[in-house]
């Protein structure tokens, strides 16, 4: 594999060689790889050379002392903004010029190659925008022509051979060497800002949305110059050697950006203020750049607080209040203030980060009265303690602080210890722990295991969070102090120099002790040793001076070995896995150990700068990245991802697995959450990526990615990898034993329970085409059928009572109900069974209701022998005006056909009107009536959507024998059927009567009055309520019964997904949405059913279907993966869901289950240098090389560093998960 890829295909190669020049010019393309113009490159020529041609006019003026070295500075700075200015207005203009000419762009040759461009003559608009591009913002042009002539004016001076004689002692072969290399910088440096920036290596934003870029080498010069000013203006003695070291680097300068060491500037600064914030103001690095920002201006403002404090108590005050305040959530609860305001004002949201906080419930996972009081007491505590020690100082022995310095010893061995106690490995990672549990298979036995090694979190707690840091907070206390703490400054026996770093020192370990408690033990059991053992009066060895650089040789350090453990690791597998050998590997390893030194020193630098060890295209060829944030990449986390349908399932899982986290880290099973550590999770088929984002006082704060479900063999192989580590940690016999993979990147730390979705697929064949299958599904989904329309009409009649009680409460509209009421004719309550009730007739309205009886064979139903129809004037009046159009066939409706449009208040005076039985006065059929525009239902031909419709009529109001019927009576829009009544009574043998009372007594009758048990009883006699029920359920029936006889795999499948056979029934069923869903709904639960049946045993009992259906209803979503109600249920965590599947090219049926339970999970934590390493070289040669081949050697799978894995994990667009968090708080208290 290793030796048949190649690193970069000959395309890009050719890329490569034309984009090379221009990094190292600074711009210039003098390789087009197409036959160009002279003048094009002539021109570029001009640009770059001008600058030149006129400093050495204006150098030349200062040296023969014409002109004085000021004056020089500015007629250099002055001419150079003018000539910028000027060629960009030009360019502009002309530009412009011809936009507005040109109507839509023109390609002259159609056969040239997309960056090929015809020029037409030197001064064409084309060589314009190819030699000097318009700037994006006009306010860009002014800042870069400015820039421009500050930078060159102040390099003139830098370069003077007056100031170089000076500096280097009338050295000639120097003065000429920097002279002409310097101003070789000083070009390549300028070009960007009268043109574009060049492609650098150095690429931190895929996008420059505010041309930044050309500002980046401009800035570094500026850098250079600043420092010879203050060389010339406040301390030559000071600045002398510092100024010749870096007049030699700035000549070096351009093979820094050519091999893209420096970082842009907007890196830059957030680098530099992260690096800032943690190691001398003691924060954390932040999960945003808007939380650094702010933090980082809240931590300035202590520092000078404390340092202009008048009095060592107060400065201690201070550090220590706003110290323990900083390094709590205090980002949390600004998003949480957000969250909240514009949920009130309906503003839209991250509805997963609101979703989320919503789930999870607990001590500090929202902020809230008890958050509040417990940090309120947190702080009143830390600052007694720190006022009473620090003011007492004097008047206590002088023991104390060493006995509370070995206390603070013992509390990092120990919690050293307790912490690697609940991990896997012991000992760095080598040695089994034998006090882990020795099998994962046993999930129950396991967490028994497990259980007896709770103390060890628990007193952990204890320790990290409240014990250690109040010793160390009163260690500090009694070290910072002068000889009087009331009313003495700390600065006032030192000089300026060391009250600065004197202030950094107390701000920083005063905060440290909260914000980072684990490394703080470590960094003051050194200092204390130190403090005990020297007897040196160095002003390093002061205290807070002595912590501060000793937490920064740690951090350094860590890093050091990290990247050394990374470079080695690489080396070694390079060879010894054969498929990443390739034939320049043994090269390679060849020059790295024969220049191992400089290896070393590469190593150093990049530790040193806290820059990752980029190996290019992750092969052993180790060179330094540039300087980043912590959190790596530079958009919001959680902007993005590659979205498919298996992100829900991450989606579901990122709440329960913060609450999991939680714990684990509070207890210290995953170690310390050391900010920049990444985790890697595996259970079943899915991998989850983990970073710690931000630490502080008992929270921390991490993203969650979810990578892809092994679609890829890359993929496989590095997730087969990783579970032969995991089954390798669980031996059969569990004894001293050695890891076996001690070279790998990643390090198993524990194993969780998570409850989350397991996923099973199984193959129907044998199931669904047995020849009964078809018979038992119908049974099933006329008895679901029943069950799913009484429940609903349940749930729909108590909510409207519900409503109705709400609103009279309120007195709406009560006096209109009454008079309403009134004008209703008492003989309508009193009408005999043969009565026609009818509404008075006007234009527009149909004939009566006994006309439609007669038209109608409906009254030959037996079953119907007892009730009495009449037509309603709201349903009706709606289908008068239907006009006549030929019948025309539609299309089978797909599930979630649109509803028709009906008023709702129209239905909701008609139920009221039916159901109590209500009319307006009878009127006399015989009589005539002037009947304008009406149309009968049964005498029309077509309805409104142009299909013959014979009606069967169920509109009116039943006559029910018992009064409580109405509350489970059918919605008014359900009571008008598409078909004659022959074609449901074939059916009528089918309905399941005992079944129909059985489904009656398991209703909620509570808004009943009267005995539930005599009400349940009389409601199941009603014969006239069971025959509604039986003609809507047979009539929907129907719809699925047209195909029994041939009824197979294929029927029940085509069912299932809603692709019914047309009929008259199925037309009307799909212009009612929510009937529609219930009858499909009813079908499945009887599919699954089937299924369920055929492989447990036949249900033969009520209670046993209603255990079937009831579960069903509480536990289940079955359905289909594509509907948008399967993503919801899985976000929601419904216990079970089921859904149905056909694989064409295998004719095959599937079933996919998805069952939410605890699931063992593996969590393993990567290195964190190796992580960045290859995220390095993943940036660089996707922006740079632009190298994004899907088959390239740097993403072939590795199985020891996890190549495929990091690349996929990298934020889009370079990386592609398929689910990113935004930044989640879990609290570890």
């Amino acid at each position: 594999m290793g030796t048949g890829i190649p690193l970069l295909n000959d395309y890009k190669q050719e890329f490569f060689a034309k984009r090379f020049p221009q990094t190292i010019l600074g711009g210039p393309k003098l390789r087009l790889g197409y036959d160009a113009p002279v003048y094009v490159y002539i021109n570029q020529l001009i640009l770059f050379i001008i600058p030149f041609i006129l400093g050495g006019l204006v150098t030349l003026l200062v040296e023969l002392d014409t002109i004085s070295d000021v004056v020089g500075v500015i007629l250099y700075g002055s001419l150079v903004l003018a000539f910028v200015l000027a060629a960009n207005i030009i360019s502009s203009i002309v530009q412009e010029k011809c936009t507005s000419d040109l109507t839509y762009p023109t390609k002259k040759n159609l056969f040239a190659e997309e960056d090929e461009i015809d020029f037409v003559s030197c001064c064409g608009v084309e060589t314009y925008e190819f030699v000097i591009p318009r700037k994006k913002f006009i306010a860009n042009l002014i800042i870069h022509a400015v820039l421009s002539g500050c930078m060159c004016g102040l390099s003139l001076w830098y370069l003077l051979p007056t100031t170089l004689n000076a500096l280097y002692s009338n050295s000639m072969g120097a003065t000429v060497v920097i002279f002409i290399f310097g101003w070789f910088t000083v070009l390549v440096a300028q070009y960007p800002l009268t043109v574009a920036a060049p492609p650098e290596p150095a690429t931190y934003r895929t996008m420059d949305r505010w041309e930044l870029s050309p500002l980046t080498r401009p800035f570094y010069v500026l850098v250079f110059c600043m420092f010879d000013l203050l060389y010339r203006y406040h301390s030559q003695a000071t600045f002398s050697t510092t100024n010749q070291a870096l007049h030699i680097l700035f000549v070096v300068l351009p093979v820094l950006w050519t091999g893209g060491f420096l970082p842009p500037v907007d890196c830059f600064f957030l680098w530099l203020g992260e690096q800032v914030h943690i190691h001398l103001l003691g924060g954390s690095p932040m999960a945003s750049d808007l939380r650094l920002g702010v933090l980082l201006l809240l931590s300035v403002g202590v520092y000078f607080a404390a340092y202009f404090m008048p009095s060592c108590l107060a400065t201690v005050l201070v550090s220590a209040l706003f110290g323990y305040l900083l390094s709590i959530d205090l980002g949390g609860l600004v998003n949480q203030i957000i969250h909240t305001c514009r949920s009130r004002n309906k503003v839209s949201d991250d509805q997963g980060v609101i979703a989320m906080d919503m789930r999870i419930k607990g001590f500090l996972w929202r902020w809230g009265v008890l958050e509040f009081l417990y940090h309120f007491i947190m702080l009143a505590f830390v600052g007694v303690t720190a006022g009473l020690l620090n003011v007492n100082s004097h008047t206590i022995s002088g023991d104390v602080w060493r006995i509370l310095g070995y206390v603070i010893i013992g509390f990092c061995v120990v919690e050293k210890i307790l912490r690697d106690l609940q991990n896997v490995y012991i000992f760095f990672g080598l040695l089994r722990n034998w006090l882990f549990p020795k099998s994962s298979h046993l999930g129950k036995i396991f967490l028994d295991r497990r259980k007896m090694l709770k103390p060890l979190g628990v007193v952990r707690r204890i320790i990290v969070n409240w014990v250690a840091p109040l010793t160390m907070l009163g260690y500090a206390s009694l070290l910072v102090t002068t000889s009087d703490p009331a009313s003495v400054s700390v600065t006032t026996a030192l000089s300026t120099a060391t009250s600065v770093w004197y202030l950094f020192g107390v701000v920083r370990v005063f905060r440290a002790i909260w914000q980072n408690t684990v490394t703080s033990l470590l960094e003051l059991s050194i200092t204390h040793i130190i403090l005990v053992t020297t007897t040196s009066t160095s002003e390093l060895i002061l205290f807070p001076i002595l912590s501060l650089v000793i937490g920064l040789c740690l951090d350094r350090t860590i890093q050091f070995l990290n990247k050394l453990y990374f470079c080695v690791t690489v080396l070694i597998t390079s060879w010894t896995d054969k498929k990443q050998r390739r034939g320049s590997t043994a090269a390679l390893i060849g020059v790295s150990v024969f220049l191992f030194p400089l290896v070393l020193l590469m190593v150093s630098l990049a530790s040193v700068l806290s820059a990752p060890l980029l190996p290019l295209f992750t092969l052993p060829l180790f060179v330094m990245g540039f300087p980043r944030p912590n959190k790596f990449w530079p958009e919001n986390v959680g902007a993005s991802a590659n979205v498919n349908p298996d992100t829900m399932f991450y989606k579901q899982l990122a709440p329960v697995l913060s609450g999991t986290l939680g714990s684990a880290f509070a207890d210290g099973r995953l170690g310390e959450a050391f900010v920049g550590n990444h985790y890697l999770l595996r259970f079943q088929d899915r991998l989850v990526w983990i970073m710690v984002l931000e630490r502080g006082a008992g929270y921390c704060t991490v993203s969650i990615k979810g990578l892809e479900l092994q679609e890829t063999s890359c993929h496989t192989a590095e997730a087969a990898r990783l579970d032969d580590i995991f089954e390798e940690a669980f031996p059969e016999k569990l004894g001293c034993s050695l890891n076996q993979y001690p070279l790998h990147t990643l390090a198993l730390v524990d194993i969780e329970p998570v409850k989350t979705y397991s996923d099973a697929r199984n193959v129907l064949t044998g199931i669904i085409d047995q020849p009964g299958s078809f018979d038992i599904v119908m049974s099933s989904f006329i008895k679901s059928l029943v069950w799913v329309l009484l429940h609903r009409v349940n749930q729909l009649k108590i909510k409207e009572k519900k409503k109705n009680l709400e609103n009279a409460s309120k007195g709406a509209g009560s006096e209109n109900n009454n008079n309403l009421s009134g004008r209703i004719s008492k003989a309508s309550l009193h009408h005999n069974d043969r009565a026609v009730i009818a509404m008075e007739t006007y234009a527009g309205r149909p004939s009566s209701s006994k006309q439609n009886k007669m038209n109608s064979s409906w009254g030959s139903l037996g079953s119907f022998t007892d009730s009495i129809f009449s037509e309603d004037e709201f349903t009706d009046r709606k289908k008068t005006n239907a006009t006549k159009q030929e019948p025309k066939k539609p299309k089978t409706p797909t599930f979630g056909a649109p509803a028709k449009t009906v008023s709702k208040f129209d239905d909701e005076i008609e139920d009221l009107m039916n159901d109590f039985e209500l009319g307006l006065p009878a009127l006399d059929v015989k009589k005539k009536t002037p009947n304008v525009g009406a149309v009968s239902k049964f005498d029309s031909k077509k309805t409104s959507n142009g299909i013959f419709k014979p009606m069967t009529n169920l509109a009116g109001s039943p006559d029910f024998k018992c009064s409580h019927s109405v509350h489970i009576s059918l919605p008014q829009k359900w009571r008008e059927l598409p078909l004659e009544p022959s074609q449901v009574s074939r059916y009528m043998g089918k309905f399941p009567r005992e079944w129909f009372k059985h489904v009656l007594g398991t209703l909620d009758w509570s808004g009943v009055k009267g005995p539930v048990n005599q009400v349940k009883e009389e409601v199941a006699n009603d014969d006239v309520l069971t025959n509604c029920y039986s003609q809507l359920v047979m009539a929907c029936y129907s719809i699925f019964d047209t195909n029994s006889s041939v009824g197979g795999a294929n029927t029940l499948y085509k069912f299932y997904n809603g692709d019914l056979p047309w009929n008259a029934m199925l037309d009307w069923l799909s212009e009612d949405k929510e009937l529609y869903k219930l009858v499909l709904k009813a079908y499945r639960y009887g599919f699954k059913m089937m299924l369920d049946q055929v492989l447990m045993g036949e249900a033969t009992t009520p209670a046993e279907f209603e255990e079937y259906l009831t579960e069903f209803d509480r536990d289940w979503y079955i359905g289909l993966e594509k509907e948008e109600e399967w993503k919801t249920s899985v976000l929601n965590s419904v216990p079970s869901l089921f859904s149905l599947g056909h694989n064409k090219a295998q004719g095959t049926y599937s079933s996919r289950l998805l069952t939410l339970q605890e699931e063992m999970v593996y969590i393993g934590r990567l290195n964190s240098e190796a992580v960045k390493g290859q995220w390095a070289n993943l940036s660089l040669e996707l922006l740079y090389f632009t190298n994004d081949d899907e088959e390239r050697y740097s993403i072939q799978a590795h199985p020891t560093i996890l190549r495929n894995l990091t690349v996929q994990a990298a934020d889009p667009p370079l990386g592609y998960p398929i689910f990113s968090s935004h930044p989640i708080s879990i609290p570890t208290v």
